[in-house]
């Protein structure tokens, strides 16, 4: 399993980074995102389902379905694939720092295809992850700071 973490202050308080955290809104700062859809009643909760498009440098397309595993509002998310093209679960973290917000993002990740996958993932797909992750924080950032 591949674990990718990075973090960002923002200038602004949780209660204002927290809208940005739901499903639908991450396609609009995290590029690799291309549509979230919620497929479960009830709206962004602990055990709420979507369905994910994803393509990473025009090279790498998925999809895949996603459960929240965790929703503790203004805090933190935590999700996991239920099934799709990878094994994967992830957290976004929001530490409030006076009146600012430290967030942090957690991806883990593994790729199918057995050794070639692993290799590709090394190569070139872990790279292009971290600078999509990178690029989003700044984009949210200044999304929340303008």
């Amino acid at each position: 399993m591949t674990r990718i973490e990075k973090s960002i202050i923002i200038n602004t308080t949780p209660e204002k980074v927290w809208p940005w955290v739901a499903h639908e809104k991450i396609p609009e700062w995290f590029e690799p995102f291309k549509k979230v859809e919620l497929t479960s009643k009830g709206g962004e909760r602990k055990g709420a389902t979507h369905h994910i498009t994803s393509e990473l440098d025009q090279i790498v397309k998925a999809e895949w379905e996603g459960g929240t595993t965790e929703w503790i509002e203004n805090k933190m998310y935590s999700w996991r694939s239920t099934g799709g093209h990878f094994t994967g679960f992830g957290s976004m973290i929001l530490d409030p720092l006076n009146n600012q917000t430290k967030f942090t993002m957690i991806f883990d990740y593994e790729i199918p295809y057995s050794l070639f996958g692993k290799i590709f993932d090394k190569l070139h797909i872990h790279k292009e992850i971290e600078k999509y992750i990178d690029q989003g924080l700044l984009k949210l950032k200044a999304k929340l700071e303008n």
